[in-house]
């Protein structure tokens, strides 16, 4: 095998770019067109088919490890012709332009165009407060050992502490009931003080509303505290020049203290009551606890790192502040508590400054185990948000300020491990060991930042006083302590479980949502009264709610977390695949399946129940499906019943008009009726209105059955057998759209009703009324059933229906106009109109005088069917008057097409001549 080298470069270049233009246009033209074809019928050619492109896929993907060997992880590998088409930007394009930019680099960088810096820059910039040099290290890779992740293992801490809260208990957390003291308070235990200046813009910039500061202010003890705090002066004077703590590496040069008992636990308490600054961080375990709880605790002083042991029972105890605890019985236990006293004292001293980054996880937990509440807070987070970095990471502070790079993979780690690994104690001990030097660093640059927006003359050193916020070289580090005052006011909250709304930060409404899964959140359009289908998105959103409410049950009941009795991913896809029996469960946890592989022991423990939770879940559904297809049957069967109201409209038509007449028309489209006389047995727009109210009998009467906009109805209304937790209160859904439909809604103008008009209108509707419709008065004389009112609302007709009040007919016959009628009948219907007109003639003639001369001498009657309506359609062709109709229009004489100056040809020779045409139809 010969090298390439300087003087063969250029022949070696051309033979292979040739040998590979030579390839290209063999496999582009030998290959015939239906290769799939030839594959089944050869298999040989089949064969060396898959064996050359295993071949091929195996040397592009060499090469494209070879061109990107410094980047190959942001790289795949092809496996089949689908990664070739979909990835070929990415896995082939990206390495091709890699690697000819490090080709020209290298070229340039050859040939002399590009030369090395004169004076070698470092790597990272030294710190211009510190002398030595600057030590990195390099950030860790891989993932951690399952034991530190996951001791599994390890007996529960949680048995050991002498006070745990029962996970069964949703009771509100009221910390005035609880506490027995309140340390360095301005208000008493108990007492709610409230001013003008706690209401302030800039104390409640971040709050949500309201409701939610109110409710602080009852249950936060030291709400005026954090509002109204007297922080020390030196928190506005940071050192001009900070000195950076020892490094920490493999080995931490600088000692800690490990804190695990009464002993050492009551020492500690004594240093922390006479320092002014300390660093405070929590480590928290939620996996094998429903609550969660704290397991360790760094506390740093600018001399000394303490890392207390939280889950010892003494320093535990010791820690909890309650109303009523049992008295001290051994010497431990009395140092133990007089040691959690001095540490409650310290954490509501607003002279301490207690420096936190991200402390809003931490404020709650020390409430949650130990009622314990922050005064006098310093959050870094909120410091490098007003300096606006680009990452506000504790990770990225230590790196930008300390050169130090934490090994980030311990933050999931189990901590309940003991005794604890040299990496997990160096990376907790980082937390705070280089804190109060950040916190330092960021005082000056908060200053630096405020001067150089509003330039002062005060100097960084002076005394602050209260001045103009444009002059205050201290306004951002103001503001940096008022955030932080709105974190401390943060407050624990016991989540109770919403089964009905799925509420919650652990609600299955709120989980379906995180994962995307429309179908089965609250709002996702469903309804378990749904016809669509076979059942089966009802199938699958109880066997959801029911699993995972099964899931919260077991949870509370083993004092595990959710996802370590079932994953998330899993629940879904039990959700999604319900098992009929354990060996169909089991089968979802296999690689082939979906699942990881193994099953959660407490579900292989608790399967059995599972399988139940989900045939109960499906159970209850098909009987929700089968009973709403009975009544959808029972409801078809009144609707065949019922009298069709196209026999019937010809006998009700007066007594409609006594009705529009007389009857006091209500706004609304559905109206809530007295009786159910009222209601129609069948109507185009409601269906069967019968067999609903026999149905639903105490639900809302103007619930239609059936309807364009709301589909059918009849399965939104809940039945009386529906549970509550599993069907949503749809009537008030539907009330709040005919609402929306009422206020879309345009009624006609409401005008009065002429006298004359009025007593027409009676004459008429005596003279077509049945005997038994008309009720005799006290007079003797028959009147209608209702008084006509003086405004009556006049809804809109339609214009073929209109007919003059002069008319002696009750009701216009209705012309059907979705029927087209085909050939020339304007002859006949011009001669029936005639007709028409010359026969009502002879009947206003021959008729009664006396109503007409009554009508003519009062006052004058309005025929309304004359008046033209804004809602009437009329095209340009009624527009035309009726005598210009029979006139004949002027021929038309067509002329051939002209293109420039030449005519067209004959006629006999512009048409395609065909065999098939016919002249049968003209």
């Amino acid at each position: 095998m010969a090298f390439i080298t300087r003087d063969n470069f250029e022949v070696c270049s051309n033979t292979l770019q040739a040998t590979a233009l030579d390839v290209t246009r063999l496999a582009a033209s030998s290959l015939p067109p239906d290769l799939a074809f030839h594959r089944s019928v050869d298999q040989s050619l089949a064969h060396d088919l898959d064996s050359l492109s295993t071949r091929v896929l195996g040397l592009a993907n060499r090469i494209i490890q070879l061109s990107s060997k410094d980047n190959a992880a942001n790289f795949g590998r092809l496996e089949d012709e689908e990664d070739v088409v979909d990835e070929f930007s990415r896995n082939i394009v990206d390495a091709m332009e890699g690697m000819l930019e490090r080709t020209d680099g290298a070229l340039d960088e050859f040939l002399g165009r590009k030369k090395p810096p004169a004076v070698q820059a470092p790597s990272t910039l030294p710190d211009s407060h510190h002398n030595s040099e600057a030590k990195t290290r390099a950030l860790p890779r891989g993932r951690l050992e399952p034991t530190i992740t996951h001791a599994s293992h390890l007996p529960k801490p949680q048995l050991r502490f002498r006070y745990l809260r029962p996970n069964t208990d949703e009771s509100p957390y009221i910390p005035v009931a609880l506490i027995a003291h309140k340390w360095c308070a301005k208000v008493p235990l108990g007492y709610i003080f409230e001013d003008n200046s706690s209401r302030s813009e800039e104390s409640i910039q971040n709050e949500e509303d309201e409701e939610e500061e109110k409710k602080r202010r009852i249950l936060h003890p030291y709400y005026y505290e954090v509002m109204h705090p007297t922080y020390p002066a030196h928190i506005f004077d940071p050192p001009s020049n900070p000195v950076r703590p020892s490094s920490l590496d493999a080995s931490p040069s600088r000692s800690y203290t490990f804190v695990a008992n009464s002993k050492d636990f009551l020492s500690f308490a004594n240093t922390l009551s006479s320092v002014q600054e300390l660093a405070v961080d929590l480590e928290h375990h939620s996996y094998r606890s429903y609550r969660g709880f704290l397991a360790l605790m760094q506390i740093s002083t600018r001399q000394e790192d303490f890392i207390i042991d939280l889950l010892a029972p003494d320093i535990r105890e010791g820690l909890r502040q309650r109303k009523g605890k049992s008295p001290s019985e051994t010497a431990d236990e009395k140092m133990a508590n007089e040691a959690g006293e001095i540490i409650a004292r310290v954490f509501a001293d607003p002279s301490v400054v207690k420096v936190f980054h991200g402390a809003d996880s931490d404020i709650v937990w020390l409430q949650q185990d130990f009622n314990i509440f922050v005064v006098g807070l310093f959050d870094t987070f909120h410091a490098s948000k007003i300096l606006e970095f680009p990452k506000h990471s504790l990770a990225k502070l230590l790196e930008t300020y300390c050169d130090f790079v934490p090994d980030k993979r311990y933050q999931l780690a189990d901590w309940r491990i003991r005794p604890l690994p040299i990496e997990m104690l160096t990376y907790a001990q980082s937390d705070t060991h280089f804190l109060l030097y950040i916190y330092d660093r960021l005082r000056l640059a908060l200053v630096d930042k405020a001067i150089s927006q509003f330039p002062s003359d005060s100097s960084p050193g002076s005394t602050p006083t209260i001045t103009d916020s444009r002059t205050d070289p201290y306004t951002l580090i103001r503001d940096v302590l008022a955030r932080s005052a709105r974190t401390a006011l943060r407050l624990y909250e016991v989540e109770a479980y919403d089964a009905l709304g799925g509420s919650g930060s652990g609600g299955w409404d709120t989980l379906a949502r995180k994962w995307n899964k429309v179908a089965l959140t609250a709002s996702g359009g469903f309804d378990y009264n749904s016809s669509e289908g076979n059942g089966t998105t009802s199938v699958l959103v109880a066997v959801y709610r029911a699993v995972h409410r099964w899931r919260e049950d077991v949870a509370r009941e083993e004092d595990e977390s959710t996802r370590y009795v079932l994953p998330t991913h899993h629940l879904f896809l039990i959700a999604e695949r319900p098992p009929s029996s354990a060996s169909d469960l089991v089968s979802l946890f296999d690689r082939a399946g979906g699942g990881s592989g193994v099953v959660p022991p407490v579900l292989r423990r608790r399967m059995g129940e599972l399988v139940s939770a989900v045939k109960s879940a499906i159970d209850s559904v098909a009987v929700i499906l089968k009973r709403s297809t009975e009544l959808e049957a029972a409801e078809t069967a009144t609707g065949k019943v019922s009298v069709d109201i196209s026999a019937t409209v010809q006998h009700t038509r007066s007594n409609e008009i006594v009705e529009v007449i007389s009857t006091d028309i209500e706004s609304r489209l559905w109206s809530m009726p007295a009786s159910s006389s009222s209601v129609a047995s069948h109507s185009v727009l409601f269906s069967s209105a019968q067999a609903k109210a026999s149905v639903l009998r105490e639900t809302s009467a103007y619930t239609a059955a059936h309807s364009t906009l709301l589909g059918n109805t009849s399965r939104i209304i809940a039945p009386r057998f529906l549970k509550p937790a599993m069907m949503p209160n749809t009537a008030v859904r539907f009330r709040d759209i005919a609402e929306r439909i009422h206020r879309a809604l345009v009624i006609a103008p409401v005008v009065s009703l002429p006298t004359a008009v009025s007593t027409v209108e009676t004459t008429i509707s005596n003279s077509t009324l049945e005997p038994s419709s008309v009720v005799p008065s006290d007079s003797g004389r028959s009147t209608p059933p209702c008084e006509p009112v003086s405004q009556i609302e006049i809804p809109f007709v339609p214009q073929h229906q209109r007919q003059s009040h002069l008319s002696l007919q009750a009701y216009a016959p209705m012309e059907d106009d979705t029927i087209v009628v085909v050939g020339q009948a304007g002859a006949r219907q011009r001669k029936r109109k005639r007709e028409k007109n010359r026969g009502m003639t002879s009947q206003l003639r021959s008729g009664s005088g006396a109503t007409v001369g009554d009508q003519e001498a009062g006052v004058g009657a309005f025929d309304y069917s004359t008046v033209p309506n804004l809602l009437d359609e009329v095209s340009e062709r009624d527009r035309t008057n009726e005598n210009d109709r029979g006139k004949k229009k002027p021929r038309q004489i067509s002329r051939p097409a002209m293109q420039s100056n030449i005519r067209a040809g004959p006629r006999d020779q512009r048409e395609v001549k065909s065999g098939n045409k016919t002249h049968a139809f003209k």
